[in-house]
């Protein structure tokens, strides 16, 4: 069951979010990769899926850690598939089924991280470890619908 979006979620909430946080830098336990899609995601459900995380790590390791005593796991994958399940978020049976707004992890080379589905379906929106990026939609490798 997907989260309830907010009316006219796309042009509106989806959109101002993008272009307010385009160019804010990562920080770890205020913009990372994890909570930048939750940010998102808020941003036109109202729903915070990092309610649990916010605001109880200011470090990778810290980050990680958290993860960790939350979820048993220790990964973004991990942390991604707790909350999925928490908020009863389905997993697509193929990850490139994603659809705008749907939460996704991605590999980006010597790391996953999460993001959201950008407004134009053929991207991603992710925080790289430096500010947010768009990456090709093939990169996606689990998705969940929103």
């Amino acid at each position: 069951m997907a989260l309830k979006r907010h009316e006219h979620w796309d042009t509106r909430h989806y959109d101002a979010h993008l272009r307010q946080h385009a160019k804010t830098p990562s920080e770890w336990g205020k913009n990372d990769c994890c909570l930048a899609a939750a940010n998102a995601i808020q941003s036109f459900t109202g729903v915070d899926l990092a309610q649990d995380f916010r605001g109880r790590y200011q470090d990778e390791r810290g980050a990680f850690e958290l993860i960790a005593a939350i979820t048993g796991g220790q990964s973004v994958a991990d942390a991604l598939v707790w909350c999925a399940k928490k908020y009863g978020l389905q997993e697509h049976k193929f990850p490139l089924m994603a659809k705008r707004r749907d939460l996704v992890l991605v590999d980006n080379g010597r790391t996953q991280i999460a993001g959201t589905v950008h407004l134009n379906g053929r991207h991603v929106v992710c925080m790289s470890a430096k500010q947010f990026v768009r990456l090709p939609i093939s990169k996606v490798v689990r998705s969940w619908g929103v």
